[in-house]
């Protein structure tokens, strides 16, 4: 596959894509951005993790049962239209060379190790709401979806 610079590629790590479903800060954000997005990309990842995240969020009475069944639904059913990245060992081994440079955790590693993939192939843009994240994605010169406050240091 080679790189096509006119089709822009929005890779939604789990927090983000949850996003789309709540109201939170971020939430208008993540919603238009996946309106807007020609085309979404996630790592296979973010299957489990929303399972995880939004239980927790149900535990926490965070998220009624019914909006967790609707996030997963709406997970579930676009799987087939969205890029899902693998966790390859090749993307496992960047996972672990990009937690030894950044303060990333685990997972947080694996979203950007993917993302890194993906680039090699696809314009994009990767949309993450932890800041630790997006800085580490912007070291690692990831185009990412801007975040001003994240830009201003706080």
């Amino acid at each position: 596959m080679s790189k096509n610079n006119d089709v822009e590629l929005v890779v939604f790590d789990t927090g983000a894509l949850i996003q789309i479903h709540t109201q939170e800060r971020f939430s208008h954000l993540a919603l238009s951005l996946y309106q807007e997005a020609k085309y979404i990309g996630i790592c296979n990842l973010v299957v489990p993790e929303i399972a995880g995240a939004t239980g927790a969020m149900v535990r926490n009475k965070n998220l009624s049962k019914l909006d967790r069944k609707k996030i997963q639904s709406f997970l579930l059913d676009n799987l087939e239209n969205w890029l899902v990245l693998p966790v390859s060992k090749t993307v496992c081994q960047k996972a672990f060379d990009l937690c030894q440079k950044h303060p990333l955790k685990g997972a947080d590693a694996v979203h950007l190790a993917a993302t890194l993939a993906m680039q090699t192939f696809r314009k994009l843009r990767f949309f993450t709401l932890d800041k630790i994240l997006y800085q580490a994605a912007k070291k690692e010169k990831v185009p990412v979806v801007a975040i001003p406050e994240f830009e201003r240091g706080r």
